[in-house]
């Protein structure tokens, strides 16, 4: 399989869905223009303000979001992974949900976030995700894509349950996003860590697109987009800042570190 670009958008987003979409497009439009194939989004990227607003735009954030990156996606030939938006669950909640555009503007698989971040990490803010928010409840679909490989994904809070990881791989993800908004305290502590063992452990991309900087009441996210090979390898990182990190993926990378390493044909459990 040839190598691609990839393309990581790093946004500090707001509370303002047209401006927050119009950005989203500028940032699509540059990385296909630099040549990107394959294009990930931040979680929160069409949205982050108060939980009141979410469950209340709820429905018009998931139609202009869905309808964006469906035109956007075909127009310039891309696949694109939306990173994490809030879509109606039926019982006045919403689904954190992520989906994935093809190159022909179809979604290829749709997940809801399954693991919902109801924590106190230390730096003031209480996290309550499920106050307004509906777990899922299915393992994230494979596509299987001839021109990219084998790519999934899951969002942010997912990268501390490294089963969820290993269930994706056994279903043939070899290229897995965690687009996130990860908490300034807990980006410091863990988020590097996290990814560069999730790449290691299977053996697999992560591909970890980022929000970043201080939005609505003081909440700061940790930036650092990361690009992480199947050695546990950071190809890329964005920092801090908006911005648009592009990187050369080498599907050949995978085959190679699981034939060194043959750790997943080694399994017991």
């Amino acid at each position: 399989m040839p190598r691609f670009l990839l393309g990581l958008i790093q946004l500090n987003s707001s509370f303002d869905l047209d401006s927050n979409l119009n950005k989203c497009e500028k940032f699509i439009e540059e990385a296909a223009a630099q040549g990107a194939k394959l294009i990930g989004l931040p979680e929160n990227f069409p949205f982050l303000g108060s939980e009141k607003e979410k469950l209340e735009r709820s429905r018009e954030i998931g139609s202009k979001t869905k309808s964006l990156l469906s035109s956007i996606s075909k127009k310039l030939n891309v696949s694109i992974l939306a990173g994490g938006f809030p879509t109606p669950s039926g019982n006045g909640k919403v689904y954190n949900t992520s989906i994935l555009y093809g190159a022909d503007g179809e979604e290829k698989f749709e997940y809801h976030k399954i693991h919902l971040f109801d924590t106190d990490p230390g730096d003031g803010v209480e996290y309550r995700e499920s106050r307004s928010v509906e777990s899922g409840q299915n393992i994230p679909e494979v596509y299987k894509s001839p021109e990219l490989g084998n790519v999934s994904s899951v969002i942010c809070y997912d990268l501390r349950f490294p089963e969820l990881f290993r269930e994706l791989v056994n279903k043939g993800a070899d290229m897995i996003f965690v687009p996130s908004a990860f908490t300034k305290i807990t980006g410091q502590a863990h988020w590097e860590i996290l990814l560069r063992a999730r790449a290691i452990e299977n053996q697999c991309f992560i591909f970890a697109p980022a929000q970043t900087g201080t939005h609505l009441n003081g909440r700061e996210t940790y930036g650092h987009s990361l690009v992480i090979n199947p050695w546990g390898e950071i190809l890329a990182d964005a920092k801090e800042g908006e911005k648009l990190l592009i990187s050369e993926i080498d599907p050949e990378e995978i085959q190679n570190v699981r034939k060194k390493i043959p750790a997943l044909k080694h399994r017991k459990l």
